[in-house]
């Protein structure tokens, strides 16, 4: 999740009402987000835009929107995730969610799949598909 401050705003005058423009945001969690570049057509204009986004449920509501084309999404992780010593920021060829069972409960884990085939899951413990059952794509 992003937030920021009110002395980030900006000034401008050409976005449309209940819309505001920001210098810049912070990442309140350390946690994996999505760098979605898409296209975005009214029926007349394309323009191009970049959505920043926080869940991976996001990617659906961009699916669902008939104005909004994917062009590439990136899987933005940090060290924990990813296995090294810095954030990357990657392709996505797949978004999955599914259910990891413990002993005494079950919990949500996305999985992550990059276009060399590597995976990387929510849960930095996991290294494999194995012990996780009913995965639905999210996006692909």
């Amino acid at each position: 999740m992003f937030q920021t401050v009110d002395s980030a705003k900006l000034p401008i005058s050409w976005k449309d009402s209940g819309e505001s423009v920001w210098s810049y945001a912070e990442l309140l969690v350390n946690t994996t987000w999505f760098y979605a570049d898409c296209k975005l057509t009214d029926g007349v204009d394309t323009v191009s835009s970049t959505y920043l986004l926080s869940k991976s449920s996001q990617i659906s509501d961009l699916l669902k929107n008939p104005n909004i084309s994917i062009r590439s999404i990136y899987v933005v992780s940090p060290p924990y995730i990813n296995g090294t010593d810095s954030w990357n920021m990657t392709p996505l060829v797949k978004v999955s969610v599914g259910q990891l069972k413990n002993d005494d409960y079950e919990t949500k884990i996305e999985i992550y799949e990059l276009a060399d085939g590597i995976k990387y899951y929510s849960n930095c413990e996991i290294n494999s598909d194995e012990c996780i059952t009913k995965i639905k794509i999210v996006y692909s």
